[in-house]
């Protein structure tokens, strides 16, 4: 790949990652504390393949759950341990 080309990737790369952050439903604080306690919680539990963990550390803030999780969803977040791996791993990669 010549020079140009391996420019505007690294462009391309850098957008991306601002419109993900900007996609984030809360500011990284919560969403460490979010992603810590549905990892724990899948650890301890196990994963039933529902979003339990979530959605009961969604209440207890009180987060608008439709919002967080149509973005869990565009990132491969449709049950707790995909919550706490596909999600996570596009949370760190961008954050």
């Amino acid at each position: 790949m010549n020079k140009a080309n391996l420019d505007r990737k690294k462009a391309w790369k850098a957008e991306q990652k601002v419109l993900a952050k900007a996609a984030f439903p809360l500011p990284n604080d919560l969403l460490a504390e979010f992603f810590d306690f549905v990892e724990i919680s899948v650890g301890q539990k196990g994963c039933d393949h529902s979003r339990r963990f979530t959605e009961k550390w969604l209440a207890s803030k009180q987060v608008i759950q439709g919002p967080f999780i149509s973005w869990l969803e565009t990132n491969g977040g449709f049950c707790d341990c995909e919550v706490a791996g596909n999600a996570l791993q596009h949370w760190e990669e961008n954050r």
